[in-house]
């Protein structure tokens, strides 16, 4: 037996090792995070044992329809004085016991045990809704830090390059200065441009590191899980998609976000609780029975023979009718009336966040679409412009200060139009969501 545990232990640990090295190996897509947040998070597994809870609800509302039935055994020891065949007084003592058996049976409550049954059943289904929500803000969650991420290591890149093309340019002015053909101040000029490219980079390194380490946290690895993301190439066919109209996308989103389904539930189960309520004016009918002994000594007569005397079966209703409970069942409905009311207006509000949140993104993607399709223009000729000015800086037709501006603007394009692709992506991923698309890149 010890060894057939050790065998056990020993594969759980294996397949434990075995998945936290493919963990480690593993190269993360968008797409895979999304995935295993969804099954692994935390908030997501707690939510499915609350559902499991439910469905345990929905089974003992069930088995309440089902007679309920009780032994009762009870054993004593007994020392009376007693009269014997002479007419003297004498304490006699004997083992004493008893033995029933009593069932009963709800034979009608107003509908009370069904309205239970569907309550628990609603609430699981809710819970199943509420379990989904939270799959779904997680992944909403793992989109912005993934797609901040990608924005950031962009950002690296063209941080980098523009301080390899300053650096080059540095080395020249360094030349120019030799020569005499500038003065050491606009040497400087040059220098603090370099210095301030260096920290351009080290500023963005930072940036990505820190949405790496929002990403990795909101996937909830180990510390010595190697977290490795994927950087697919993003084309302009990704961030000039179609829109749909916006009313076609709340349509689609109120048939299938579970938050709508959610409140739709709620009143259901309000409605149901009316009906339970209303349910306290009505009789309740119970049908019980009972068979058991009296008390058997353990002296004569025989045990079978007293059990036989007095052994006795009863049967019988129980009518149960409410006359006077101080109002409380009219407060039961009362209150249970104003709980429909909330729960339409719970409706209501999410219906309108909803249209607050597809507006919102609808609008951010028509924004960021445009700003998209002007940053590339203004990045081209920006571009453009600080070539031919760096061209004219070497042949020492341009100063120091003309070409440090035009390579800040230059710069300042490149920002704003990988913001603009970025934000674009990001609302169209949401709004796409929202129409019950899967997320990927």
């Amino acid at each position: 037996m010890k060894r057939y545990y050790c065998i056990i232990i020993s594969a759980v640990t294996f397949s434990l090792l075995i998945s936290e090295s493919l963990l480690a190996q593993q190269s993360w897509t968008l797409r895979s995070c999304i995935e295993y947040a969804r099954e692994n998070n935390i908030q997501v597994q707690k939510s499915q044992i609350t559902e499991d809870s439910y469905a345990v609800d929905e089974l003992q509302s069930k088995a309440a329809l089902f007679p309920s039935l009780t032994g009762n055994v009870s054993h004593g020891f007994s020392n009376a004085q007693v009269v014997n065949t002479d007419g003297e007084y004498k304490f006699k003592s004997s083992l004493v016991g008893q033995y029933a058996l009593n069932a009963s049976v709800t034979l009608f409550n107003g509908k009370r045990n069904l309205n239970t049954i569907k309550e628990a059943q609603l609430k699981k289904q809710s819970q199943e809704y509420t379990t989904r929500e939270t799959q779904n803000s997680i992944e909403i969650s793992i989109t912005q830090a993934y797609l901040q991420m990608l924005y950031a290591r962009e950002a690296i890149k063209n941080s980098q390059n523009i301080l390899e093309s300053t650096e080059v340019q540095l080395k020249q002015t360094k030349d120019f200065l030799d020569a005499g053909s500038i003065t050491r101040s606009e040497y400087a000029q040059i220098e603090a441009q370099y210095s301030a490219n260096k920290y351009d980079v080290v500023a963005a390194q930072n940036s990505f590191d820190n949405y790496k380490l929002q990403l990795k946290q909101l996937l909830e690895l180990d510390l010595d899980v190697d977290f490795q993301v994927e950087f697919p190439p993003i084309a302009d066919d990704n961030v000039l998609q179609m829109v749909p109209r916006k009313e076609d996308i709340y349509r689609t989103a109120l048939k299938i976000m579970p938050e709508i389904e959610n409140s739709k539930l709620g009143i259901k189960l309000a409605n149901l609780n009316k009906s339970s309520a209303k349910a306290g004016y009505l009789p309740t009918l119970t049908l019980t029975g009972s068979m058991g002994t009296g008390e058997i000594y353990s002296q004569s007569p025989s045990f079978f023979t007293q059990l036989g005397r007095n052994f006795d079966q009863n049967i019988g209703l129980t009518l149960s009718i409410p006359i006077f409970d101080n109002r409380q069942n009219k407060s039961n409905v009362e209150k249970a009336s104003l709980d429909i009311k909330t729960a339409e207006l719970a409706l209501l509000d999410e219906q309108k966040a909803l249209l607050r949140t597809i507006e919102s993104l609808y609008q951010d993607v028509v924004s960021a679409q445009s700003k998209y399709v002007a940053a590339k223009d203004k990045l081209g000729s920006t571009e453009l412009s600080y070539n031919l000015i760096s061209e004219q800086y070497n042949l020492g037709v341009r100063n120091i200060v003309e070409l440090t501006t035009e390579k800040n603007n230059y710069a300042n394009a490149l920002q704003e139009f990988i913001q603009a692709k970025y934000s674009a992506i990001l609302s169209l991923k949401l709004l796409n969501f929202y129409q019950g698309q899967e997320i990927s890149l």
